[in-house]
């Protein structure tokens, strides 16, 4: 009987501290993820954006490897899209101007928009694709090799990056990429290559709006290693929340706390 009850009293306060452990969202956002061609391992990176975002028990995903093919009524249903995609170096490419239009018209009537690292290097014949993307390589744009880069928040007012503090990420860091004057920016980023060759901090992480739609950009995620930190996933997140609602509702990990 004695043991019964101690057995008792454990599950009863694991149960507690389960119950917890889990954050009740409202209906979660709809999330479609564009993917199939990069010129970085999408087959590995898109797996793991999914994980990231179901993980966090705020969202539902849908993958599309032919994102040419959507058409607005497609569109419209999901609250965010999120980007894996470009078809670098074929820079030309277009997509129909039915997908484009629709694209165009989900972000005016308030969709939400999100790129990472590289997604941004498309569509270099596409005037509006210029309106609603920044840190694009461009010419001048060049990289290291991969190496620790301390990642700058320097806005910490924004609903994104309110109360995250600076941290490291092993990553790519990419020096004179184009950049949006449409674009706020939140957080820059810099690695010891780049300052022993007399860089300053490089913009890294974006936001900007479009109609009625809202648009988040961060430079960083060249690939799974880079994509498995902390603070990029943290970012991911709180700024596709950001762009399919307006607010921030996940917490900033402890690890990350504003000093």
């Amino acid at each position: 009987m004695f043991m019964k009850k101690i057995l008792f009293t454990i599950l009863f306060f694991l149960t507690i501290l389960l119950c917890q452990s889990q954050v009740r969202y409202p209906d979660p956002i709809r999330l479609l993820v564009l993917s199939g061609s990069n010129n970085h391992d999408w087959r590995q990176t898109t797996p793991l954006l999914e994980s990231i975002y179901k993980g966090s028990s705020r969202f539902e995903v849908e993958i599309t490897n032919q994102p040419d093919t959507l058409v607005y009524r497609e569109l419209k249903e999901f609250d965010a899209i999120v980007s894996n995609w470009n078809s670098w170096p074929d820079n030309d490419l277009r997509w129909p101007e039915e997908t484009e239009n629709g694209l165009l018209q989900y972000l005016e009537e308030g969709g939400g928009l999100v790129f990472f690292h590289s997604s941004t290097s498309a569509f270099y014949t596409w005037p509006e694709f210029d309106k609603i993307s920044t840190g694009t390589w461009v010419e001048d744009t060049w990289h290291g090799r991969r190496s620790p880069v301390k990642v700058k928040i320097e806005n910490h007012e924004h609903p994104v990056t309110k109360g995250f503090s600076d941290f490291y990420i092993f990553d790519e860091l990419w020096l004179n990429a184009k950049q949006n004057d449409r674009f706020q920016v939140l957080g820059s980023a810099i690695n010891e290559e780049a300052l022993n060759k007399g860089y300053e901090n490089q913009p890294a992480i974006f936001v900007s709006d479009y109609g009625k739609g809202r648009i988040f950009h961060t430079l960083l995620g060249h690939d799974t290693k880079a994509m498995s930190n902390t603070g990029f996933q943290t970012l991911m997140l709180r700024g596709t929340e950001w762009a399919a609602t307006s607010k921030v509702s996940l917490p900033v990990p402890e690890e990350l706390h504003q000093k």
